[in-house]
């Protein structure tokens, strides 16, 4: 028999290695990592609704820092806890650790090889694809309405052209929601008044 105790030490062992999992296979970054992060937490072990990864993908988006250690820290967060959260960024920042430390013990002229550049060059180019897709597949999902979709636009228009930090253009998106919801549910309230 399971007990929340027991429950609760295995989610954060399988944080660990999951994240650590996804940290050694995932070049690129945090958001290189977010379809394996999405099909382990909310297709595969229903930890995380859609609705929650995309508030946690927002919300990472604007801390500072590192973007893997940030996503993995709320995730953990999430899912157990302050526990959770230290686990899942320990083991996201384990692998590029020991891999840096290896390449530079082993080999040091091995980045400037022409050989390895080529490599990245290939790994760069599957990189795109995976953040491509991992935008498509939440555009489906969040962009639901006329509203949403030109706030996505003029949000990308704005940091594509303008020099502004991402954190002010979620901060500004955010109170548009919040003024258009609020406006959305008075208009709502006012509807069977005015009919009656």
């Amino acid at each position: 028999m399971t007990t929340p105790l027991t429950d609760h030490h295995q989610r954060i062992w399988t944080l660990f290695r999951v994240f650590f999992g996804i940290s050694a296979v995932a070049l690129g970054g945090g958001l290189a990592m977010l379809p394996i992060m999405k099909r382990e937490f909310v297709d595969k072990r229903h930890w995380l609704s859609n609705d929650d990864m995309i508030d946690t993908v927002a919300v990472m988006q604007s801390l500072p820092g590192i973007i893997s250690i940030n996503m993995a820290a709320l995730i953990g967060y999430r899912v157990a806890g302050l526990a959770g959260a230290s686990a899942a960024a320990i083991a996201v920042a384990l692998p590029p650790f020991i891999t840096i430390i290896v390449i530079a013990a082993a080999v040091q002229g091995l980045l400037q090889s022409p050989t390895m550049g080529r490599i990245f060059h290939g790994v760069r180019s599957a990189i795109c694809a995976l953040i491509l897709l991992s935008a498509i597949k939440l555009a489906k999902q969040i962009l639901v309405s006329r509203f949403a979709v030109i706030l996505a636009v003029i949000g990308f228009v704005v940091m594509v052209f303008l020099p502004i930090n991402a954190i002010w253009i979620i901060v500004l998106s955010a109170l548009a929601g919040y003024i258009y919801q609020t406006i959305s549910r008075f208009r709502q309230q006012a509807t069977p008044g005015s009919a009656s």
